[in-house]
């Protein structure tokens, strides 16, 4: 009986959990790198938010806390309120940063856009890289380089590399630059 009931519970687990929310083990704690590279990145995000809601993706959400559909659209996602009221745009950087690698693998990203095709903010999506190094190019402000420019100011924007993360940090500015070239 006690193996039942504990199967029961982890086929509810994995069937109810968003794929974030299990990949990060399943924990809501608000303290490890992922977490605070949620925070720290810009958007309004909480670590709560990691959850999907309404079948959006996790980084939608906080990007777009009323989001509430999408619509796919060939350079980007078109983001939506409840009354179908344009929000904005993300844009993910996959394919088009496919083979761009920093120290541990690639450094898939979404990037934000307003309704005026502004950055509103750069996101990290789910990556091999080492913690500590993410969490030094968050701290360094990194990820906020871009906000505020339009797609084509923030392509043939200089910016440097986190000292200590440059792996990491060369391959998100390399990743942002080809998730955005042509938009």
């Amino acid at each position: 009986m006690k193996h039942k009931i504990l199967f029961l519970f982890v086929l509810c687990s994995c069937l109810l959990a968003s794929p974030a929310w299990a990949q990060h083990g399943g924990h809501n704690c608000g303290n490890c790198p992922h977490h605070k590279q949620h925070q720290q990145s810009g958007c309004q995000q909480a670590a709560a938010s990691c959850q999907q809601k309404d079948g959006l993706a996790a980084e939608i959400v906080a990007a777009f806390p009323t989001a509430k559909s999408v619509k796919k659209a060939a350079k980007w996602t078109e983001v939506y309120d409840a009354k179908k009221v344009l929000l904005g745009y993300a844009v993910y950087s996959k394919p088009a940063s496919d083979g761009i690698k920093g120290y541990a693998g690639e450094t898939p990203l979404m990037v934000a856009l307003d309704t005026k095709q502004q950055i509103v903010c750069v996101q990290m999506l789910d990556n091999q890289e080492t913690p500590g190094f993410l969490q030094k190019v968050v701290n360094a402000g990194l990820l906020k380089s871009w906000d505020g420019m339009k797609p084509a100011k923030a392509v043939k924007k200089n910016v440097d590399a986190v000292s200590g993360a440059t792996y990491s940090s060369n391959s998100i500015i390399q990743t942002l630059q080809a998730a955005l070239r042509g938009i």
